[in-house]
């Protein structure tokens, strides 16, 4: 296919797993990339001038999360163009509103979730004819195992806004009050591939809505070992408790887990290996493209 996607290059920045999963759909087909940081990106040009500037007639206008796709004007006025949208954050009641006002004006043929609840919720307020299912997934030509020593431990590198992450200042705190040693300094990129290959546990905590993060398949891509409280949609991306990783119920579980599997490095390592087969298999950049392009074909019929 050939696909128009409007999107800033994120590259450089501390969450740049979006750009990596953008990046794997030029991979797998005919991508113009436009936005600020690319080449030839103009700020005030709409979307009927991008084309015809760029001299590209794609079959697909894709947009992906509405803060990087609200600036690109003129999405409403193509009729004769499929248009496909990602959500990334979609659920806060504010948020909402405001996305709703964007969908309306766009009109997108068809739209991604990457939860269960927030499709559900994108369908009731019909941001567009169709909205499917697409999960977060990683890059496992980035993430992926390093020889690297274990050290004891625990990696909780993650954002603690209490209004959005309500149980993370907390996990990390009963941890030191245990005398366990912990990194919560934040580290990005190539920094966090090289932690949680280090770290002999890495924990996370869900948000106020249980998304199933970035950071479940960085982990397990890394073949590092996870304790997080259960998400959403944690049964039907076919992840198992206690196979792939280990959930925990409240701060006291989890400081119990982290004791037990900071020093039984066996049970640990079969879990880490288990995790790193699964995501590598099941939830890989390259597969969720796959998976998004054949929605994409038989919904659009391109």
């Amino acid at each position: 296919m050939k696909i128009l996607l409007l999107s800033p290059n994120q590259i450089h920045r501390y969450n740049w797993g979006h750009q990596l999963f953008r990046n794997e759909i030029g991979k797998q087909h005919n991508v113009l990339y436009y936005g600020e940081g690319f080449p030839r990106f103009k700020k005030k040009l709409n979307v009927k001038q991008i084309m015809k500037q760029m001299k590209f007639q794609p079959d697909v206008i894709m947009t992906y999360g509405w803060r990087y796709s609200k600036d690109f004007e003129g999405l409403g006025q193509i009729k004769n163009i499929p248009k496909v949208h990602i959500t990334v954050d979609y659920g806060r009641p504010k948020g909402v509103i405001i996305q709703n006002k964007f969908f309306a004006k766009n009109k997108y043929d068809l739209a991604f979730a990457i939860t269960t609840r927030a499709q559900a919720l994108q369908r009731k307020n019909h941001i567009a004819p169709t909205v499917k299912l697409l999960p977060f997934s990683v890059d496992t030509n980035i993430y992926k195992p390093l020889t690297l020593p274990k050290r004891d431990i625990v990696l909780a590198a993650f954002t603690t806004r209490p209004d959005i992450y309500p149980n993370r200042i907390a996990a990390v705190k009963t941890l030191r009050d245990f005398g366990i040693k912990v990194m919560s300094k934040r580290v990005v990129q190539r920094n966090l591939i090289r932690w949680i290959n280090q770290a002999k546990v890495t924990i996370t905590s869900n948000n106020i809505f249980h998304s199933l993060s970035l950071r479940y398949t960085e982990t397990l891509g890394c073949g590092g070992f996870l304790l997080a409280d259960r998400p959403e949609d944690f049964k039907l991306l076919g992840f198992k408790d206690g196979v792939h990783l280990v959930l925990y119920k409240n701060v006291n579980d989890l400081k119990d887990k982290v004791k037990f599997y900071m020093s039984h490095n066996k049970k640990r390592r079969e879990i880490e290996k288990q995790g790193m087969r699964f995501v590598r298999k099941n939830h890989s950049c390259k597969v969720r493209v796959k998976q998004m392009t054949k929605m994409i074909r038989e919904e659009l019929k391109i």
